[in-house]
């Protein structure tokens, strides 16, 4: 994916209501529940699809209708990806949506469209929409799924979602069973060239970072790229390879949000109330999936996860404890790991700058949401990538010894 392709994303956005979509899907797949209850669709936040939830007639069923960017609609090897990883971490008992069959292949699963020769796509269809982008306004087909719903909540921080310790931990040890589960897994159509892929970190340098207007920022993002350079580049044949979900960030994990009971409630003069428990319970969004560095999992998980901390580094190192335990990584992976989550950071923040450049009249608010970022890479610049590094291990090494959580923060304020 280029810097065009990562415009086109946005430009082909599709453009449709409810009424449409579910009108759509009424016509093309015949679902557990009836019919979709076209009342009862709202829609989701997406980066750069149509995405609605909505439930059935009967009240008994819900799923996500999801209408693809013009982007990906064109590339059906990758839809295929998609469905096929998420179908396997399903089997390997890490929730994740299913992708529901359409009408028009429940009878030819597997067998080969003899106009084309070109295998049936079990779970899209395609509706024509009219949406911007190279294509002038024209119409054009956009890809279609049905999901399962998964209940749950997003992960992102709030009163109801505790970014502790032990809750960090907790995701991260999701994280590395999910990243174990696809060490079974292949598919061609994830082997691709994706902006978004730490590997390819450098290619930010040009438009992106060139488009970063604050000094500062430029200095540290170059700073970042020239580590890439020297820190990772000289380890890339040891590093471990296979396809990632790649986007493990706190609006893609969903937990489960456990109230304490009444009597918990009713407690003792002097004791702190019993405050609601985050589980990680399944993963949304395989728009990133690519074959790259194993690493890169939980280095763009902890990075997003850093983002808003009063320490990063520390809530890096609870994540990263977390993976190890389900996941562990060779000593040259936690070597460059480090660098990776502040390339990631790096990635997002530029590409942010680039979009509020092509935007003038939203670049205030858009630089505005790119602050936790940059607040995240400043910190973890002035720790230094071997204090970073000694963070993790210590984390690793207490988390092996049996300490209790949390020990990481006290090891910095020592230090």
């Amino acid at each position: 994916m280029s810097a065009d392709d990562e415009a086109r994303r946005k430009l082909e956005k599709p453009r449709c209501d409810a009424a449409a979509v579910v009108a759509f899907v009424n016509a093309n797949w015949t679902l557990p529940g009836g019919a979709i209850d076209a009342s009862s669709a709202s829609e989701l936040n997406s980066y750069d699809d149509r995405n609605f939830y909505a439930r059935t007639e009967d009240g008994t069923h819900a799923y996500t209708l999801k209408v693809h960017n013009g982007v990906e609609s064109a590339r059906p090897g990758l839809l295929s990806a998609q469905t096929a990883m998420m179908r396997h971490l399903q089997k390997h008992n890490v929730p994740a949506p299913v992708p529901m069959r359409t009408n028009a292949s429940l009878n030819f699963i597997g067998s080969i469209n003899e106009k084309n020769k070109s295998p049936v796509r079990d779970d899209v269809a395609y509706l024509e929409l009219t949406s911007g982008g190279s294509n002038g306004g024209r119409a054009r087909l956009h890809a279609v799924r049905v999901l399962s719903w998964l209940p749950g909540e997003i992960a992102e921080r709030s009163k109801r979602v505790k970014h502790t310790p032990e809750f960090l931990r907790d995701v991260g040890a999701f994280l590395g069973t999910m990243a174990k589960a696809l060490t079974s897994f292949s598919h061609p159509g994830a082997e691709r060239d994706h902006l978004w892929d730490n590997k390819n970190v450098k290619r930010v340098r040009s438009p992106f970072v060139d488009a970063i207007k604050d000094s500062e920022h430029k200095r540290i993002a170059l700073d970042v790229l020239n580590a890439f350079d020297t820190i990772v580049v000289p380890h890339a044949g040891a590093l471990r390879s296979g396809i990632a979900h790649g986007d493990a960030n706190d609006q893609n994990v969903l937990v489960t949000v456990i109230h304490p009971s009444v009597a918990d409630e009713f407690f003792a003069p002097g004791q702190k109330p019993v405050a609601p428990k985050a589980t990680p319970c399944g993963i949304l969004d395989f728009g990133d999936i690519v074959h790259t560095w194993r690493v890169n999992e939980i280095a763009v998980a902890a990075a997003y996860f850093a983002l808003g901390a009063e320490d990063p580094v520390a809530n890096v190192a609870e994540l990263v404890t977390g993976f190890e335990r389900n996941f562990p990584l060779t000593q040259t992976e936690r070597r460059v790991l480090p660098t990776l989550v502040m390339c990631r950071l790096v990635c997002s923040v530029s590409l942010g700058a680039y979009s509020a450049s092509l935007d003038p009249a939203n670049e205030a608010y858009l630089l505005l949401t790119q602050k936790p970022g940059w607040a995240a890479l400043r910190r973890m610049r002035d720790v230094g990538d071997e204090t970073f590094r000694d963070v993790l291990e210590a984390s690793r090494e207490a988390d092996a010894r049996g300490e209790p959580v949390g020990g990481t923060t006290r090891w910095i304020e020592t230090r």
